[in-house]
């Protein structure tokens, strides 16, 4: 009897890529796995793709383990508009309709890093340091808002292109401001959890940082670090033994990358990195040097230069990487002509390395440093207008390019920061006029 129930569950379910859930529009399933299965979606008030997360029903009259799925269920369904960051999927809905418990989700046009641990199709090792510099700045933010995640391994790590990356599936969360009943014991993926994780002791952020870390293994040498003939073996190797060496497994690897991922899979949480913010810190020391043989500037180094510039220094984490979003970067060479007098444009700049000056008919306005920005006016009046000046490099500068058209498409308070930050700009330059004026 139950058996069939669940038929007649699933059948229901299959028949929604012909109906609708709540006010969105089913589409076709994209996934099925065991406790829930994605549908491809349409917000018919927007337009938008979403995807629909639909957990299976008959999981939840389990005897057994109903009560702690119906958990996991609740702890994700909680997290609508709560996380809102670029490398996280966004949950925007959920809800119950006809006996079934939906989420709706951000949907990613993607596939997930599964793809990129094995031995025959590992990414570049700068790569694979940039997706888990971006992982780590989404936990941490994440973290912050009081999220463990409890689950990240490469299903659960979506590809965008490139190096863009989106944390997923959140269910395992455990919610360390909430009043929730949290769902404590050892919950995860066992070739991913921490030690103290498969003990079923009280986790922290620490454990999450283990779990990134078997990733980063995985994908720089396609294995994992532990394995064993059954998931004893398996568990007993995690909390005992150590991990089988990298170099025996990868030799070109460098030692600096080496040592991140040893400290990440640390037996005690406290030999671990003790924060979200020193791991990133020291990948980013580590891309760094991996990126001095590219012409390119990657989002890692980018990141890292907007957090260090004074134009930047109100924005948050969140807004910054919408900054990489919406901005062009580009590196030039001393004595290039950055910007020409009466030329038209609507876009304005920031310079984030070098220095330049600002010429008028040959003669030397002024100079600019790395964190200021130059070819603002036009912005400021909303209307492409002739230069009023010419922008020349001093030194190899790198210049970050904010389009006008791309601003305006930003979130509002991507908008206000750069409206307040310009604000103070102009006001700096009149008081530095009034200044020299009065000197005279």
């Amino acid at each position: 009897m139950r058996r069939l129930s669940a038929t007649i569950r699933r059948t229901a379910i299959d028949a929604l890529t012909r109906t609708n859930i709540g006010k969105f529009q089913i589409r076709r399933l994209i996934d099925r796995g065991a406790t829930s299965s994605v549908y491809l979606a349409e917000d018919p008030f927007t337009g938008a793709d979403v995807a629909v997360k639909i957990a299976h029903q008959n999981l939840f009259n389990d005897p057994v383990n109903g009560a702690r799925f119906r958990k996991m269920f609740i702890n994700e369904a909680s997290l609508a508009g709560k996380l809102r960051h670029p490398h996280i999927v966004s949950v925007y809905d959920a809800g119950t309709e006809h006996d079934m418990h939906y989420i709706v989700m951000e949907y990613v046009d993607g596939c997930n890093l599964k793809q990129y641990c094995r031995p025959d199709s590992l990414l570049p090792m700068d790569d694979v340091v940039e997706i888990v510099f971006k992982c780590c700045n989404a936990l941490d933010y994440a973290y912050r808002q009081g999220v463990i995640h409890r689950d990240i391994k490469p299903a659960n790590l979506l590809i965008t292109g490139g190096t863009g990356v989106k944390v997923s599936d959140f269910g395992t969360v455990l919610l360390t401001d909430s009043e929730l009943s949290q769902v404590i014991d050892a919950v995860g993926t066992p070739s991913y959890m921490a030690p103290e994780q498969i003990a079923g002791r009280e986790i922290n952020h620490q454990a999450d940082i283990y779990s990134l870390g078997v990733v980063m293994y995985q994908m720089l040498s396609g294995r994992l670090p532990f394995s064993g003939s059954n998931q004893y073996e398996l568990l007993q190797k995690i909390a005992r033994h150590d991990p089988v060496p990298l170099e025996s497994v990868r030799s070109n690897i460098p030692e600096q990358i080496r040592a991140i991922v040893y400290r990440c899979l640390e037996k005690r949480p406290e030999d671990r990195f003790p924060t979200w913010a020193q791991l990133a810190r020291e990948l980013a020391r580590v891309h760094e040097q991996l990126e001095l043989s590219t012409t390119d500037v990657s989002d890692t180094r980018k990141f890292n230069m907007l957090k260090k510039l004074h134009f930047f220094r109100n924005f948050t984490d969140v807004e910054l990487w919408e900054v990489l979003r919406i901005s062009k970067w580009h590196r030039f060479r001393a004595g290039k002509r950055l910007l020409r007098e009466g030329k038209i444009g609507g876009s304005f700049f920031i310079l984030a390395s070098g220095d330049a000056r600002i010429m008028k008919n040959d003669a030397l306005l002024g100079m600019i440093e790395a964190g200021q920005c130059f070819g603002e006016m036009a912005y400021i009046h909303g209307q492409k207008k002739p230069r009023s000046a010419s922008v020349v490099s001093n030194t190899d500068v790198t210049v970050i390019k904010i389009v006008a058209d791309a601003l305006q498409e930003a979130s509002d308070h991507l908008q206000t920061k750069f409206q307040k930050e310009l604000l103070k700009t102009l006001a700096e330059r009149l008081e530095k006029t009034s200044l020299m004026a009065s000197a005279l």
